[in-house]
C-alpha cells in the first residue's frame, strides 16, 4: 500500500521564494467583479490573513454558485503557475512518485483535504491533494515525451 504524502511546500499557505502565496490569489478569485476586494487580499501580509479577508465579504447567492463552480479549476491554474514558476518545488512533487498526495488537516476541511479529527467520521475529496497529483501526471507526461 502507498504511503499518503504531504509537504508543507504543496501548502496554500507555503510562502513562495517571492514571497507571494497560492492562499492569496485563491481568495481574490472568489471576489471576481470586486476589484477593491481583490486589492486589498492580494496585499495580505501572510496566507491566513489573505483567508481571513476573503471570508471578510459575503458572497451574494450567485456569486457563491458561480464560485463553487470554478473554485475547482481556479485552484488547478494556481497549482500549475505555482510548480512551473519553482522548478525545486516541481522536483519535489515529482520525487513522490505515484504515491497518493493528501492535505490531511485538523479543521473540518473535507473538500480540499482529509480532516483527522474524531469529529469528522468520513474521508475527504482531498480536492487540494487532487490538483496536485494531477500537475505531477502532466510533468511525467512531458518528460516521456523529452
Amino acid at each position: 500500500m502507498s504511503r499518503r504524502i504531504w509537504k508543507r511546500e504543496f501548502s496554500n499557505f507555503y510562502i513562495e521564494p517571492d514571497g507571494s502565496f497560492v492562499e492569496a490569489e485563491f481568495q481574490a478569485a472568489k471576489h471576481e467583479g470586486h476589484p477593491i476586494r481583490q486589492a486589498i487580499i492580494r496585499r495580505a501580509a501572510t496566507p491566513g490573513r489573505a483567508k481571513k479577508l476573503g471570508r471578510k465579504w459575503r458572497l451574494t447567492e450567485d456569486e457563491l454558485v458561480a464560485w463553487n463552480d470554478r473554485r475547482v479549476d481556479v485552484m488547478v491554474n494556481l497549482i500549475d503557475k505555482k510548480f512551473d514558476d519553482w522548478p525545486e518545488l516541481m522536483q519535489m512533487l515529482l520525487n513522490t512518485g505515484n504515491d497518493p498526495i493528501v492535505e490531511v488537516n485538523r479543521h473540518h476541511d473535507n473538500f480540499w483535504g482529509d480532516c483527522t479529527c474524531l469529529k469528522c467520521y468520513r474521508i475527504g475529496q482531498n480536492w487540494l491533494g487532487e490538483t496536485i497529483m494531477l500537475k505531477r501526471r502532466q510533468l511525467g507526461e512531458t518528460a516521456v515525451l523529452r
